[in-house]
C-alpha cells in the first residue's frame, strides 16, 4: 500500500487551539516483536502494512492521546469455520446457524478475531502460520488510537463524558497520566471496584435505594473513584443509576467519578465512537438501542469516563479484566494527597450478584489483600459467599514464629456440612458445569476472613443504614492492628463516625505525643471533628504546639488564599528575604489588620524576632552565624555559639503559654470558622478572643475584592460578635462588677488592649451598645459623682460652685478592710507549680454546702469585739472638702459642661467680633479670640499625641478617621486663612477676610452639633445627617448629568454662536440649576425686541440683553418641561427614597449608633484636661514640662490609674470565672438547639423510619423462617419431590449448619431421655410399682436423627470426594493469579482440562518469572519456548535421567508426551505455558514429610472424636500465599529423597532453636531414627499453583508417626527463615491447605483410621 502524506482538518472541542503540521511517519512499534505459542516471529509493524493517519495536533489532549495511546487490530486473517462435532467455544452462545451465516452466508470470511475480512484494513499472507492457528500476540499489532473524545448519549441530556479506546497492553502509568493530567481527575482517596452480575437482575426498590444512596455517600465523602464494567447492564447499570440519582444531581463540591472499563469488541454501535480523521470526536453522538445484539452491550449513560480495552478481537467478553486489575493495582500504589507521609490509596471490592467470573475476581482480590464487601441478598455469587462466610468458623491456634515466640492466630475452618451446602448452592446457581472449580474458588475466597465483609441489604436504619459504613469498615478491618494507618485513612476520607466507632474505642490507650503528627495533618486539612476528637483523647496542645509547628502551619497556607497574599505583603514590607514567613510577619499582619493599638506577642517579645525559620523548618540556615555578645557574659556567648552549631534544639524552643490562642488566630486568618470556634471553646478569655476574631475578619473583608469571600467573612465575623455579646451578657447578669472588670482589664495575651478598646477600634457597635458597656461608660462619665445627681443640681453647682458641698453626692469609698482577701470564683484556687507558673486546680468541694459557725460556738467576749469591728468596717468613708472639689471638677460630665459653656462663650465672642469689632485696628476682643482658637488648636494637638497608636503616622490616621476632627482641622485652617487676610495691608483683603471669617463662624457653629451626640434622641439624627450627606453627593453626580445635558442643549438653541468665556459657563448652568427649584425664567424666553437685541455689539457690552432665537423660544420651553419632569419628579423622588431608606436603616439601629457615638464623646472628655479653653493652655504647659522631665532627666513618672484600662489583681480567678460562664452558655445553647422544633421533627422522623424498618425486618425474618421450615420438612419427608429450577436471581434459603447441628444435638438428648424414661417405666412394671393405667407412649425421635447421621456421613463422603476431584482436575494448578505474580491464567473449565478434549479457543499465557530468568543453579539454562520447534529437539533429554544437569527427568506417572519439543503436563491444561516459577522443564521433584502424633489432653490421654482418635501434624505457614502447608520443598540436584525430607523439615519446622551442641546431637539422632521408619504415602503428580503446561511438580510423600510421643515431645517447633510460622494442627477435612496437601493428609488419616 502507498503512504499518503497530507494535511487534514478535524473537528475540535470548545476552547481548543488548532495547529496543523505535516503528517509524520508511521509510529514505531513499542512492543517490539510478537511471539506465538510455538515459535518466535517478528510482528509486522505499521511501516510494512501502510501509513498511519497524519498527526494533526489539535489540542493538548489530542496531541497527548495520539502520541501515547494505541489501539490493537488484527493483521493476519485466519478463517473461522464451524466445527459441529466439538463443544462450542468457551463463553460463546451462538447456535450453529448463526456461525454458518457468519462464515459462509455473505461470502465475507469471518476471522477468528471476530471481525469480517472486509474489516481488516491491513492484511498479508499467513507467513508460515498454520491456517487454523490464531493468537493475539502474533496476529495483531498496535497503532495510534482513533477512538477518543467526548461522548454524548442521545436522549440522556447534554452532559458529555470522556472516552478512549486503548490497547490491552497499554501501560497503566500512561493511563493514570491521561486520567489525572489530561482529563483533570483529582487523585482519589479511595478506589471502589464494583463487580458482579453482567446481566440485568432485579433488586427491591427499598434495597436499591439503600445501595445507591450508600455508594454515593461514600464516594462523595471520601473523594473516591468508582470503577465498573461500564455497560448498561447488571450491576454496572445500578451503579450508573446511583450516580445519576445521587451523584450528578448533587450540589456537593466533590464530583462523583464513575469510570467504566469495558471491552471494545463487545460495545454495541461502537462505530459511532470512531473518528474518521483520527483526531477524536467532540462530541460523539451515541445511541442506546432498546434491544441489545447478541454478545454486545451498550455503554451506560451515567458513567463519567470510559476506558475501552481492545485486544483486536470482537464479541469476546472479559478482555478488560487483566487490564482493569493492573490499573486498579497501579492506583492503589499511589499516595493520597494528605501529606508527605500519606497512605497509599486504599481499594475495596464491592460484590453484587455475579457468576463464576465474579468468584474468580473475589479470589484474585483476596490474593492481592484487597478488602471485599459482599452484598448479601443481591443473589448468586454474593449470596453464596455471604452464606459461606456467615457459617464458616474460625479456630484459635498456637503458632511459633522465627524468634521462637508463641503466638495465637485465627484459622478458617470449612467443615463438611458447610462444604456440602455450598456445593448445593453453587450447583443451583450455575449447574454442574465447572462445579469443582467453582466450589474450590468459594473456599479459597475465605482463606483470609479479615478481608471479607458481608453487608446484608436489609432495611434497618442504624449502623447498617447505608453501604458506606461497611465499605469503610472493610478497609479498616483489612488494616487491623495498624491504628495509625487506619487513622490516616479515616482522616483522608473525613469520616469521623468511622474513626469514633472503629479506632477510638474505650479500651484503646494512645501514648503521649503519638497523635501529634496526625493532629497537625488534621488541622491543615480542616478536619474539625478529628481535632476535637484528638483533644478529647489526650493530645496536649502545650506539648503539641511548638514554634516549629506554628511556622509549619503559617507556611503551608495555599498560595491562592488571602492569608498567603497578606503574609507575602508583610514579608516584603519587613524586608525578609528568607524562604519562609516568620512569626514577626504574622505579628505585623495582626497589627496591620487590627490597628497600631494592638501589640501582638510576636512583636512584643524579642525571642520571636530571633527565630530562624529556615533552621526550624529545614534544619539549616542561610543566615550568617551571630557573633557572641560578651557583654552578656560567658553564658550568653556560649548559648549563641551552641545555637549556631546545634541547630533547633528542643531546650531552646519556647512553648506557647496559651496554645489555643495561637491556633485560634491561625484559624481566623484562614477563615476556617468551625476550626476557629473549636479553639475558641477550648481556649481562655472567650470575650476578647471573639472580639479579635470579629476585627480580623471585618478587616480582611475590607481588604479583599472577592465579593463572595467578603460576604462569608462578614457572616463569620457577625457570628463571633454574637458570641462575645452573649458571653458578656451572661457575665453581667451574674456579677456586674466582675463584668466591668473584664471590659477594662488589660489583656496581656491580646495585644495589651482591653475588650472595650478592641471593640471600638474594630467598629463593633453591637458590643459597645450592650448594657455592660453602657453601664461602664455611665460610671466613667460620672467619675466619682453619684449617678443620683440630677442635671439641674450639676448645672447649679457649675454656676454656683459653693453649692456643690450641699447638692452633690459622691460614690462611696470602698473600705480596704471590707474587700475579701481570697475571693473564691467557682471553687478555683491557684497552686504554684513549675517555677513562676501557676496552675488552676478545681477544689473538691460542693457549691453552697459549707456549714457556717453558729452563735453557740462563739464566745461572748469575742462576739462583742466582732460586732464592734464589723460596725467600723461597714461605715463608709467620706471625702474631705478638697477631695470633693477635685472630684467634682475632674468628672467627665462636669468637664463636658464647662467645655460646652466655654464653647458657647467662644461663639458669642466670635459673633461679637464679626458684627461689631471687625475694623482695621485690632481690638482686645480679637486678641482674646485668637488666643482662644490657639487653645483649641493646642487641644487638637494633644488629642493626636495621646492616641493609643504607637507611631505618629498611625496616630494621625486614627485622628483623621473621626469626622469631627476633620471639621476641627478645616475650621482652624479657615480661621488662620482669615486672620492672615485680616492682617494684610490692603483694604480689599479686609473684606475678603470678613467673608472668610464669616464662613469660618458657620463651621464653628456646625461644630456645636457634636455636643448633641450625648443626647439619645439627637445623637442618631447626626448620624442620619452624615449618611444623607453622602447620599446627596451620589445623587448630585447623577443629577449633574441631566443638568449639564439640558443646560448646554437649551443654551445652544437659545443663544447660538456665543463667545468662549468664564461668564458663558456660569450662564449655561445658571438657568438649568435654578429650574430645579421652580425658577423657570419664562420672561427671558419670551423676551423680544426692543427689550433685547440681536446686535452683538450691544449685548456684548451689556447695553441690552441678547434676544433668544425664534426656534429657541418655541423648542426650549418644551425641552424645559421634560427636564423639570425628570429632575423634579423622578430624580428628586429618588433622593427622597434614598433619604427615607437611610433614615429607616438608622432609626432601626438608633441605640446602636448612639451608644457607639457616646463612647467617643465620653472618652474624649474623660481624657481631656480639667481646664477648658482658653485656660486649657495651662494644662498643656504642665504636660509639656512633665514630658520634658520624663525624657531628658530620665525621671520615672508613675502612670496614672485609668478607668478604661486596669491591671486586675485577681486576674486568674476572673479568667476562670469567665471561662466557666462561657462553658455554661455554650451548654445551654446546645440544649436549646436540641430542643428546637426542627430537630425534634427530625428525631421523630428518624424514629418512624427505624420503626418501619424493624417491621420490614420482622417480615423478612418470617419469610426466611418459613423457607427454612419448608426445607426441613422436605428433608424428613419420605418421598422427595423433584427439585424446582432456581431462578437466576435467588438462592434457596438454607438452615445454618450451626443451627442444624444444635437441633440434632437436642434431638439426640431427647432420644436418650426417652430411652431412660422407657427403662424407668419398665422397671416399675416389673416390680409391680406401676399405676393401674397404661404407661404413656413415648415419641419416636430416631427417624430425624438417623437421617441427620446419614446426611453427615454423606457430607463427609462428599468432602472426601471433592478432595479427590480437585486433585484429579488439578484445581490448584489452574488457579489465578499465578503464584508470586499478577499474571492471570487463561481460564480452563473443569470439562476442558484434559488434553484429549478439544479446546480450539485455548490460548494460554506465557510466563517466566524474573527469578528463573536469572538462570540460578537449580534452573535449566535453555529457554525452549523461545526457540522454533525444529531447534528444540535434543536440547534436553526428557523421560530419562539427565546426566548433564544431574536431574531426574522421569515421571512417577510414566512417560509424558513431548509436543513441539516441549513436555506436556500429564494432568491437562493449566492456562500458562513456560516454566513460571519452576526451574526445570517437565517434572520438578519435591518431597513432603507428614510428621504426626496423637492429640492428647493434659493427662496424656488420646482425645477422640466420633469414636476415632484425633491426629496432629506439623504445619507451616508459607510466606508467598499465607496458606498453611506441610514442611516440604524441592530436591537439590543429586540429593536423595530422605535427605531432602529431613532437611526441609528441619529448616522449616525446627528453625535454629537448638543452640546446645550436645543436646542438638541427641535430638538429631532421634530425628534420624524417626525418619528411618518413615513410610511412603504418595508418589505422583502434585497439584500446585506453580504448575504450568510445560513444567509441573511431582512429589514423594512420606509419613513419620510418633505413636507414643517419645521423639516429637522433645522437639520445640520454630518457624524457619523461609516460613512465617509453625504449629501442630489437628487433621481435619475442614482445613484449607496449600496445593494437594489436604489430599496427602487424607491418605495418612485413612491409614491410621483417625478422625477426619
Amino acid at each position: 500500500m502507498t503512504v499518503i502524506s497530507c494535511l487534514t482538518m478535524a473537528r475540535v472541542g470548545p476552547g481548543q487551539d488548532i495547529e496543523m503540521r505535516d503528517a509524520a511517519g508511521p509510529p514505531d512499534n513499542p512492543n517490539g516483536s510478537r511471539q506465538s505459542l510455538h515459535y518466535n516471529e517478528t510482528a509486522v509493524t505499521a511501516e510494512n502494512v501502510g501509513a498511519v493517519p497524519p498527526m494533526n495536533v489539535i489540542s493538548k489532549e489530542v496531541k497527548w492521546i495520539k502520541k501515547n495511546i494505541r489501539k490493537r487490530q488484527c493483521r493476519l486473517i485466519v478463517e473461522k469455520t464451524p466445527k459441529t462435532d466439538q463443544l462450542p467455544p468457551l463463553r460463546t452462545q451462538y447456535n450453529r446457524a448463526q456461525i454458518e451465516t457468519w462464515v459462509v452466508g455473505s461470502g465475507d470470511a469471518l476471522c477468528q478475531c471476530g471481525y469480517r475480512k472486509s474489516s481488516h484494513p491491513h492484511t498479508r499472507p499467513h507467513d508460515g502460520f498454520p491456517p487454523d492457528v490464531w493468537n493475539v500476540d502474533a496476529n495483531t499489532y498496535s497503532l495510534p488510537t482513533d477512538t477518543f473524545g467526548e461522548v454524548e448519549f442521545v436522549g440522556y441530556g447534554q452532559t458529555e463524558r470522556k472516552y478512549v479506546r486503548v490497547d490491552v497492553k497499554t501501560k497503566t502509568n500512561d493511563m493514570l497520566k491521561l486520567m489525572m493530567d489530561i482529563w483533570g481527575l483529582d487523585k482519589p482517596n479511595l478506589l471502589i471496584s464494583v463487580t458482579g452480575g453482567a446481566k440485568n437482575f432485579h433488586m427491591k426498590a427499598r434495597l436499591k435505594e439503600v445501595f445507591r444512596r450508600g455508594l454515593m455517600k461514600v464516594a462523595k465523602s471520601t473523594g473516591a473513584w468508582i470503577i465498573t464494567g461500564g455497560t448498561n447492564t447488571g450491576v454496572m447499570k445500578h451503579v450508573g443509576e446511583s450516580v445519576r440519582d445521587y451523584g450528578l444531581t448533587s450540589v456537593s463540591s466533590t464530583p462523583v467519578v464513575a469510570i467504566g472499563i469495558a471491552t471494545w469488541g463487545v460495545i454495541q454501535n461502537k462505530q459511532e465512537l470512531i473518528s474518521k480523521d483520527g483526531n477524536g470526536k467532540w462530541p460523539a453522538r451515541y445511541r442506546i438501542e432498546k434491544e441489545s445484539k447478541v454478545r454486545e452491550s451498550s455503554l451506560d449513560p451515567n458513567h463519567t469516563h470510559f476506558i475501552l480495552v481492545d485486544n483486536g478481537t470482537q464479541h469476546d467478553f472479559g478482555v478488560e479484566i487483566p487490564f482493569r486489575a493492573q490499573l486498579e493495582q497501579t492506583v492503589a500504589n499511589m499516595k493520597t494527597d494528605t501529606s508527605k507521609d500519606a497512605v497509599s490509596v486504599p481499594i475495596v471490592l464491592l460484590v453484587l450478584q455475579g457468576g463464576p467470573n465474579t468468584l474468580q475476581t473475589v479470589k484474585q482480590a483476596v490474593a492481592n489483600n484487597t478488602p471485599i464487601v459482599v452484598v448479601e441478598g443481591s443473589g448468586k455469587a454474593a449470596d453464596i459467599l455471604a452464606y459461606a462466610y456467615n457459617n464458616s468458623g474460625e479456630e484459635e491456634i498456637e503458632v511459633t514464629d522465627q524468634d521462637g515466640n508463641i503466638l495465637t492466630q485465627m484459622r478458617t475452618v470449612f467443615d463438611d456440612a458447610l462444604s456440602a451446602e455450598v456445593q448445593e448452592m453453587v450447583q443451583e446457581a450455575y449447574g454442574t458445569k465447572n462445579l469443582v472449580n467453582n466450589c474450590g474458588v468459594v473456599k479459597d475466597c475465605l482463606e483470609k476472613r479479615d478481608l471479607i465483609n458481608v453487608f446484608k441489604l436489609g432495611t434497618s436504619i442504624g449502623s447498617q443504614k447505608d453501604i458506606d459504613v461497611p465499605i469503610l469498615h472493610a478497609l479498616l478491618k483489612a488494616n487491623k492492628g495498624q491504628d495509625f494507618h487506619q487513622l490516616r485513612l479515616a482522616l483522608a476520607w473525613n469520616r469521623i463516625d468511622i474513626a469514633k466507632s472503629e479506632i477510638f474505642t474505650d479500651d484503646k490507650l494512645w501514648p503521649s505525643g503519638s497523635l501529634d503528627e496526625i493532629m497537625l495533618l488534621a488541622i491543615n486539612l480542616n478536619r474539625v471533628d478529628f481535632v476535637e476528637m484528638f483533644l478529647d483523647n489526650g493530645v496536649s496542645l502545650k506539648e503539641f504546639l511548638t514554634v516549629k509547628v506554628l511556622l509549619q502551619l503559617y507556611n503551608s497556607v495555599q498560595k491562592n488564599s488571602m492569608l498567603y497574599t497578606l503574609l507575602q505583603k508583610m514579608k516584603k514590607k519587613s524586608g525578609n528575604k528568607e524562604k519562609y514567613v516568620g512569626l514577626t510577619e504574622v505579628g505585623m499582619l495582626l497589627q496591620y489588620l487590627l490597628g497600631d493599638f494592638y501589640i501582638p506577642i510576636y512583636l512584643k517579645e524579642a525571642y520571636f524576632s530571633r527565630i530562624d525559620t529556615e533552621l526550624e523548618l529545614d534544619g539549616w540556615s542561610s543566615r550568617p552565624p551571630p557573633e557572641p555578645n560578651f557583654k552578656d557574659g560567658m553564658l550568653g556567648a556560649a548559648l549563641v555559639m551552641g545555637n549556631a552549631m546545634a541547630g533547633p534544639v528542643e531546650q531552646y524552643r519556647q512553648d506557647f503559654e496559651n496554645p489555643y490562642q495561637e491556633l485560634f488566630t491561625w484559624a481566623v486568618l484562614q477563615n476556617r470558622q468551625d476550626m476557629a470556634k473549636l479553639f475558641w471553646k477550648q481556649g481562655k478569655e472567650p470575650t476578647s478572643a471573639a472580639l479579635v476574631a470579629f476585627g480580623l475578619m471585618t478587616a480582611m473583608a475590607r481588604k479583599t475584592d472577592d465579593c463572595e469571600l467578603a460576604k462569608k467573612l462578614h457572616v463569620n465575623a457577625d457570628e463571633f460578635c454574637l458570641l462575645s455579646v452573649n458571653v458578656l451578657n451572661e457575665c453581667y447578669e451574674l456579677d456586674e462588677h466582675k463584668a466591668q472588670d473584664l471590659l477594662v482589664r488589660e489583656l496581656d495575651h491580646w495585644g495589651s488592649a482591653t475588650c472595650v478598646l478592641i471593640a471600638v477600634e474594630t467598629d463593633n457597635k453591637h458590643f459597645i451598645s450592650q448594657t455592660a458597656c453602657q453601664s461602664l461608660l455611665n460610671s466613667v462619665w460620672m467619675g466619682k459623682l453619684s449617678p443620683d445627681n440630677g442635671t439641674i443640681s450639676m448645672l447649679t453647682c457649675v454656676l454656683c460652685p459653693p453649692m456643690l458641698f450641699l447638692l452633690m453626692k459622691y460614690k462611696e469609698i470602698e473600705n480596704p478592710d471590707t474587700v475579701p482577701t481570697n475571693t473564691n470564683y467557682n471553687q478555683f484556687e491557684t497552686q504554684p507549680k513549675d517555677g513562676d507558673r501557676v496552675q488552676l486546680v478545681r477544689r473538691q468541694t460542693q457549691h453552697g454546702l459549707s456549714r457556717a459557725q453558729t452563735m453557740l460556738n462563739i464566745k461572748t467576749q469575742d462576739m462583742a469585739k466582732g460586732e464592734a469591728e464589723a460596725s467600723n468596717r461597714n461605715k463608709p468613708l467620706k471625702y474631705n472638702p478638697v477631695q470633693k472639689i477635685y472630684l467634682f471638677y475632674s468628672s467627665p460630665v462636669i468637664i463636658f459642661v464647662h467645655n460646652v459653656l466655654s464653647y458657647l462663650l467662644f461663639l458669642g465672642l466670635f459673633s461679637y467680633v464679626l458684627l461689631i469689632k471687625m475694623a482695621k485696628t485690632v481690638s482686645v476682643q480679637e486678641i482674646i479670640l485668637m488666643v482662644w482658637v490657639f487653645s483649641i488648636f493646642a487641644e487638637e494637638i494633644r488629642q493626636v499625641m495621646s492616641s493609643a497608636s504607637k507611631t505618629f503616622q498611625t496616630k494621625l490616621q486614627s485622628y483623621i478617621t473621626d469626622k469631627w476632627n476633620v471639621v476641627d482641622v478645616f475650621t482652624i485652617l479657615l480661621f488662620v486663612c482669615g486672620m492672615i487676610l485680616r492682617f494684610l495691608p490692603y483694604d480689599s483683603t479686609l473684606e475678603v477676610a470678613r467673608v472668610v471669617l464669616a464662613l469660618n463662624l458657620i463651621t464653628f457653629f456646625f461644630r456645636i452639633l457634636h455636643i448633641f451626640s450625648v443626647h439619645k434622641e439627637l445623637g442618631p439624627k447626626l448620624v442620619m445627617i452624615a449618611r444623607m450627606f453622602f447620599d446627596l453627593l451620589y445623587f448630585v453626580i447623577i443629577l449633574m448629568v441631566f443638568v449639564v445635558a439640558y443646560a448646554i442643549a437649551a443654551y445652544s438653541i437659545l443663544y447660538p454662536n456665543s463667545e468662549l468665556s468664564f461668564d458663558l459657563a456660569i450662564a449655561v448652568l445658571r438657568t438649568a440649576y435654578w429650574n430645579l427649584y421652580g425658577e423657570l425664567f419664562l420672561d427671558e424666553l419670551e423676551r423680544k425686541e426692543p427689550e433685547c437685541t440681536f446686535n452683538s455689539l450691544l449685548y456684548s457690552n451689556d447695553t441690552l440683553p441678547r434676544c433668544p432665537t425664534q426656534v429657541g423660544s418655541f423648542v426650549v420651553p418644551w425641552l424645559m418641561g421634560l427636564y423639570v419632569l425628570f429632575s423634579n419628579i423622578l430624580l428628586l423622588n429618588l433622593l427622597i427614597a434614598m433619604f427615607s431608606f437611610t433614615f429607616q436603616k438608622i432609626q432601626d439601629n438608633t441605640d446602636l449608633h448612639w451608644c457607639f457615638q457616646r463612647y467617643f464623646l465620653i472618652y474624649e472628655y474623660y481624657s481631656r484636661p480639667v481646664l477648658f479653653p482658653p485656660f486649657v493652655l495651662i494644662s498643656h504647659l504642665y504636660l509639656i514640662v512633665k514630658w520634658i522631665f520624663t525624657k531628658c532627666c530620665k525621671i520615672c513618672v508613675q502612670k496614672e490609674d485609668s478607668d478604661l484600662i486596669k491591671k486586675i489583681p485577681n486576674e486568674r480567678e476572673i479568667i476562670q470565672w469567665e471561662n466557666v460562664i462561657a462553658d455554661a452558655y455554650l451548654t445551654r445553647k446546645e440544649l436549646a438547639e436540641a430542643e428546637n422544633i426542627d430537630n425534634r421533627i427530625n428525631i421523630m422522623h428518624h424514629r418512624m423510619e427505624v420503626l418501619m424498618s424493624k417491621v420490614e425486618d420482622i417480615q423478612d425474618e418470617q419469610q426466611n423462617m418459613t423457607a427454612i421450615q419448608h426445607t426441613s420438612n422436605a428433608a424428613v419427608a419420605p418421598a422427595v419431590a423433584p427439585r424446582p429450577q432456581p431462578s437466576q436471581q435467588t438462592i434457596t434459603a438454607k438452615m445454618p449448619p450451626q443451627l442444624e447441628r444444635r437441633i440434632v444435638s437436642l434431638e439426640d438428648q431427647m432420644s436418650v431421655t426417652c430411652k431412660a424414661l422407657s427403662w424407668i417405666v419398665q422397671s416399675l412394671q416389673e416390680n409391680d410399682m406401676s399405676a393401674n393405667r397404661a404407661p404413656p407412649n413415648l415419641p419416636e425421635l430416631q427417624t430425624h436423627g438417623e437421617i441427620e447421621k446419614k446426611k453427615r456421613k454423606r457430607n463427609e463422603d462428599l468432602a472426601l470426594t471433592n478432595i479427590e476431584k480437585k486433585r484429579e482436575l488439578h484445581y490448584r494448578s489452574r488457579s489465578s493469579p499465578y503464584s508470586g505474580s499478577n499474571v492471570t491464567r487463561f481460564f480452563v473449565p473443569d470439562e476442558l482440562v484434559f488434553w484429549e478434549t478439544p479446546f480450539p479457543e485455548y490460548s494460554p499465557v506465557k510466563y517466566l518469572s524474573p527469578e528463573v530468568k536469572a538462570n540460578p543453579y537449580w534452573a535449566d539454562k535453555e529457554d525452549l519456548i523461545e526457540l522454533p520447534p525444529n531447534k528444540r529437539d535434543g536440547k534436553i533429554k526428557f523421560n530419562t535421567f539427565d546426566y548433564v544437569c544431574k536431574v531426574d527427568r522421569t515421571s512417577h506417572l510414566g512417560d509424558y508426551k513431548i509436543v513441539d519439543g516441549l513436555p506436556q503436563n500429564p494432568f491437562g491444561r493449566t492456562g500458562i505455558i513456560g516454566r513460571g516459577l519452576l526451574g526445570r522443564w517437565g517434572p520438578n521433584h519435591a518431597g513432603d514429610p507428614i510428621v504426626t502424633r496423637w492429640k492428647r489432653d493434659n493427662k496424656g490421654q488420646i482425645i477422640k472424636s466420633g469414636g476415632k482418635p484425633l491426629l496432629e501434624f506439623v504445619s507451616i505457614q508459607r510466606t508467598d500465599n499465607q496458606l498453611w502447608s506441610l514442611p516440604g520443598g524441592m530436591c537439590e540436584p543429586g540429593q536423595q529423597i530422605h535427605e531432602c525430607l529431613k532437611a526441609e523439615f528441619s529448616e522449616e519446622a525446627l528453625g535454629s532453636l537448638i543452640t546446645n551442641e550436645d543436646h542438638k546431637k541427641e535430638l538429631n539422632a532421634k530425628l534420624d531414627m524417626m525418619f528411618k521408619i518413615g513410610k511412603e504415602v504418595w508418589r505422583g503428580y502434585a497439584d500446585d499453583p506453580r504448575n504450568t503446561d510445560n513444567a509441573w511438580l511431582e512429589t514423594l510423600v512420606f509419613h513419620y508417626h510418633d505413636d507414643d510421643g517419645s521423639i516429637l515431645n522433645n522437639f520445640t517447633l520454630r518457624a524457619g527463615e523461609t516460613v512465617e510460622k509453625a504449629t501442630w494442627s489437628t487433621a481435619s477435612s475442614a482445613l484449607q491447605l496449600h496445593g494437594a496437601h489436604l489430599f496427602y493428609l487424607k491418605k495418612v488419616v485413612e491409614k491410621l483410621q483417625a478422625a477426619f
